[in-house]
């Protein structure tokens, strides 16, 4: 009986309501608020429906009306009936925020809060695709001759070092010498360090200081097809007598 009188109100104030969409659907938001107040939780389903699915009325009142109808759900359906009513209020104001909500069950703001990362969760960046080292990139052999369509490595920068006679066992002027590296240059044209070692020579005298210029050393990289490339190599070092106490000498790559 009493539902029956809760009804018959809603519907005389229905009839009395100004025309105008806006009023029409704060009469119906009352009315299922009263309804929701006396626990009649199917009444109240119904008219928070009807206000949520009418397109014509104010996106407010509809977002409230989907807000209101998953609090009812959640009493009546569960939790996906629940999660259901507010996606559709999401989509109409994916901004809206109810602090109430939390005062009906806990687990209502929840459920709002996981729907709304599960619809506007940023997407996922893409993976940067991995480029490899340089240490991981092949190496390919100029200790000789280079393998087809790979262009050895040369010289472009080599430090002034002093090498006095003594370091490079040289007795008399007329005397020469010489001494050898492998080594990788790698594709920015620098050599890696770790792969430097003496490959030949007798000016054994000179290493160190031949050692640390070649760590500043610059090289125009080894190319596969214009590709900079990591490249093994020879690298050979001439002395000559100059003068009294110190040696001039020469340096290239010795790969064809």
């Amino acid at each position: 009986m009493m539902k029956g009188t809760i009804l018959l109100g809603t519907l005389v104030a229905l009839a009395t309501a100004s025309a105008r969409a806006q009023d029409s659907s704060a009469v119906l938001l009352a009315a299922a608020r009263a309804h929701l107040a006396a626990r009649h939780m199917d009444s109240a389903a119904v008219i928070y429906r009807r206000v949520a699915e009418a397109p014509g009325w104010p996106a407010n009142d509809r977002v409230q009306a989907w807000v209101m109808l998953g609090v009812v759900d959640y009493y009546r359906s569960g939790d996906s009936a629940t999660a259901d009513a507010f996606r559709h209020a999401l989509e109409l104001d994916s901004a809206f925020e109810v602090k109430s909500l939390a005062q009906f069950e806990p687990a209502l703001a929840d459920i709002l809060t996981a729907q709304r990362a599960r619809m506007f969760a940023a997407p996922a960046p893409a993976a940067r695709p991995v480029s490899p080292t340089s240490q991981e990139l092949p190496v390919y052999d100029c200790l000789n001759k280079c393998p087809g369509n790979v262009a050895a490595p040369q010289f472009e920068f080599f430090p002034r070092i002093e090498v006095a006679d003594a370091s490079v066992s040289i007795s008399d002027r007329r005397s020469r010498t010489f001494l050898q590296f492998e080594a990788v240059v790698g594709p920015t044209g620098v050599l890696e360090p770790e792969s430097v070692i003496v490959s030949g020579g007798t000016a054994r005298g000179a290493e160190s200081e031949i050692r640390r210029g070649l760590m500043q050393a610059r090289f125009s990289p080894g190319r596969f097809n214009a590709v900079p490339v990591r490249a093994r190599v020879r690298l050979r070092f001439d002395f000559e007598a100059e003068g009294t106490s110190w040696v001039k000498y020469t340096y290239r790559v010795t790969a064809r």
